[in-house]
């Protein structure tokens, strides 16, 4: 099989219309939900299997409401901690079996997976429904209670995503596989006349229900998408004094993906990183609750202030260390310093909203641990969808704070195209210095993959450039039209509803 160094870097990347025959889909969500529905429109292509992996025992992904929580667990999501030390990968199994076999069961893995989805109760969406949802249904289908103008509660955005992949399930080339986790992809020689080298054995550990084992077993495939999003793996940043807390007060230390309800913090003083979605609907959850203190922590503080009209609401900059006190000579156990000088003793919890890293530790080992730049970016992904050192595997559902689905629906369409042979990427080369002037502008931060309102045209214009074909070429789904109103609309409702969200 070719090594990375073996590829040619001068030459557009493409493949036959005939050399993609099986594709595993790894991930339930909305990007998968529209990458299955995609491919499936696509003529004139070999795809005989499309096989879904979700490992939800439901799908929707991030916005399916998980009826068990658990605690934080401080013990692996330690401050400062990057996505290998939170999310390494397993062993497989089967490199050590005595004899060959195609399923091994094994009693129940502990290692934390990270199953649990961010969604609580009372979350909604914050992008207008016409450009949130899919082009071709354009409508959540819902009145009453679920709704709120042109928002809707998380439930609904779960069942529509479960109804959008349920109208393909009948079709014979495709199959799901829930409670399913990918564990490991590997490639592998191929000897069939296919003008591909190599293939991808995919090792899933399946969680048996009324079991206290797993069913892990191997399948083998063409091509793998990986559609799994970035809302899986909490990051908490460093903070000095952050760990000690961590390990002393565990409960204390929370992070937003945990979060499920304001009634646990009735009558209690928290501390809330972060002023994004989740940090904005915490606070104000909580604030909602009797007797509750919201101490907001703000990084552009000097630049927003305040954020909340509450009374019990007040804002802070950014968190600079937290001090465990020698009780005995001190009432207070905790101080914590912000960078004004500011000071809140004895917080009942402090409640990171602060994001969550890239991980595929599925991929750990077939890139070397390279695969992310320690969970902020992802390696060498040309348009935040193909990677650069290997055509077979490609990445859906990356861009942060585009218009969400839309933004999915424009990568699902190019993805179709260059997986079925009708399109040709620019050289490796050409690809490799996008890569290199978006570091330079963006460097190794969130900013990297963010495609917000002023980059959502320019973006989605580009990935339909690429994705152009000659008239005599038969296509399927169309890429989608965006215009400037409709993002100029998307901006306003945005900046609305940033500025009335505590009245919400």
């Amino acid at each position: 099989m070719p090594s990375i160094s073996d590829l040619d870097h001068e030459n557009p990347v493409g493949l036959s219309s005939k050399q993609i025959q099986s594709i595993a889909i790894i991930g339930g969500g909305a990007s998968a939900a529209i990458i299955l529905d995609t491919l499936l429109k696509e003529p004139d292509s070999n795809i005989r299997k499309i096989v879904i992996y979700e490992r939800q025992d439901k799908l929707g992904g991030v916005w399916y409401l998980n009826p068990q929580t658990i605690k934080t667990p401080n013990h692996i999501i330690k401050s400062g901690n990057i996505n290998f030390e939170n999310d390494p990968q397993l062993a497989n199994p089967f490199h050590d079996a005595e004899e060959l076999t195609n399923e091994i069961r094994l009693p129940r893995n502990n290692q934390e997976r990270f199953l649990q989805t961010p969604s609580y109760h009372g979350i909604k969406t914050n992008i207008i429904e016409n450009m949130m949802t899919y082009s071709d249904n354009r409508n959540w289908g819902v009145e009453g209670n679920d709704r709120d103008g042109k928002y809707v509660v998380g439930t609904v955005v779960q069942k529509y995503i479960e109804s959008y992949v349920n109208q393909n399930l009948n079709n014979s080339k495709v199959k799901l596989s829930l409670n399913s986790t990918v564990e490991d992809v590997e490639r592998i020689d191929r000897s069939d006349d296919v003008e591909l080298q190599y293939r991808f054995k995919l090792t899933v550990r399946e969680e048996l229900k009324d079991s206290t084992q797993d069913r892990w077993y191997q399948e083998e495939f063409d091509s793998v998408i990986v559609a799994t999003g970035h809302y899986h793996v909490p990051f908490i940043p460093h903070v000095p004094g952050l760990k000690n807390l961590q390990e002393k007060y565990p409960d204390l230390v929370q992070h937003a993906k945990f979060y499920r309800s304001s009634e646990p913090y009735k009558g209690k003083t928290a501390i809330v990183v972060g002023s994004r979605a989740s940090g904005s609907d915490l606070t104000k959850f909580i604030a909602r609750e009797p007797g509750t203190k919201v101490y907001q922590s703000i990084r552009n503080y000097e630049r927003t202030k305040v954020l909340s009209s509450k009374t019990n609401v007040e804002s802070k900059p950014p968190i600079a260390s937290i001090e465990l006190l020698n009780s005995e000579s001190n009432k207070q156990k905790i101080k914590v310093l912000f960078e004004d000088g500011s000071i809140v003793y004895d917080p009942d919890h402090i409640i990171y909203c602060t994001g969550y890293l890239f991980s595929y530790p599925y991929l750990n080992r077939l890139f070397n641990n390279s695969i992310t730049h320690e969970g902020m970016t992802v390696s060498n992904l040309y348009q935040h969808t193909f990677l650069v050192n290997e055509p077979l595997i490609t990445i859906i559902g990356v861009p942060i704070d585009g218009i969400s689905f839309r933004v999915f629906e424009y990568q699902a369409i190019l993805l179709s195209r260059y997986i079925t042979g009708k399109i040709r990427l620019p050289s490796r080369n050409e690809q490799i210095q996008w890569v290199n002037n978006r570091y330079d502008e963006k460097s190794n931060t969130r900013l990297y993959h963010t495609i917000g309102v002023v980059d959502a045209l320019p973006y989605a214009q580009t990935l339909v450039r690429l994705g152009q074909v000659s008239s005599k070429t038969k296509v399927g789904r169309e890429f989608p039209i965006m215009t400037e109103a409709e993002v100029q609309e998307y901006k306003e409702a945005g900046e609305k509803l940033r500025k009335f969200w505590d009245e919400r």
